[in-house]
């Protein structure tokens, strides 16, 4: 009965949009004393709005080399973008969506070429190479082309944990939770986490007048998300 409420309660712990968290097999109907669960659903608003009706079905060529009609957002404003080159002389671009706010943003890359395959230039990719990005980006108006998408991930995040130092507390033999009970030994089996992003058009508004101002100008570049990419 217990196994059967923590998956309910995960079902519709946020708003439905998460479910099955947990697997029926890493509850132990005997041995389980408590779960706890964090769970995190993001839905950003755009500072800068995506407009549906520029929504089309366009080419997205996926890691195999076929060829798909996906939903892609466009829009035609301001962002700040940037390119660099892995030690290989690897090219990739990088652009900056920020969120309503402004404390969040999205980072996109992809590889320059389109022959260049997103493994060759993931190996180089760390948080130092993505505060370099922060650094090297300049706003452009440029037109971005984006598919919908939503993406899921779950991670155990026992063993990272464990090699940050925290230890004792899988640990049968010296973990100490004794502020929850005196009366048995407890101690954690797993640390689950479940992340659900979806990017959709929703934002703020952009003014009306802004948008005249810019499509006005010149012919502007194009960032194309039409193949293999990261985010951040």
């Amino acid at each position: 009965k217990t196994k059967k409420q923590l998956t309910m309660m995960m079902r519709y712990g946020v708003n439905g949009m998460i479910d099955s968290l947990l697997s029926p097999d890493l509850i132990d109907g005997m041995l389980t004393k408590m779960v706890l669960v964090n769970a995190v659903y993001f839905k950003g608003l755009w500072k800068s709005r995506f407009q549906p009706e520029n929504t089309k079905k366009r080419t997205f060529v996926t890691a195999d080399g076929k060829s798909h009609q996906v939903p892609m957002l466009a829009q035609l404003s301001v962002f700040r973008t940037g390119s660099t080159s892995t030690p290989g002389d690897l090219w990739y671009n990088f652009i900056e969506l920020p969120y309503h706010g402004e404390s969040i943003s999205m980072l996109i890359a992809l590889p320059t070429e389109s022959s260049t395959p997103l493994s060759a230039i993931i190996p180089h990719i760390s948080t130092k190479t993505v505060n370099s990005w922060m650094s090297m980006m300049v706003p452009k108006r440029v037109q971005v082309v984006l598919p919908k998408f939503t993406a899921m991930a779950q991670t155990d995040l026992k063993e990272p944990l464990k090699v940050l130092g925290i230890t004792d507390m899988f640990d049968p033999s010296k973990s100490n939770f004794a502020k929850i009970t005196r009366s048995e030994k407890l101690y954690v089996s797993h640390v689950l986490q479940k992340a659900k992003i979806e990017v959709s058009e929703d934002g703020t508004k952009a003014s009306a007048t802004t948008t005249a101002i810019l499509i006005a100008r010149s012919s502007p570049p194009w960032f194309i998300v039409d193949r293999p990419f990261l985010f951040f």
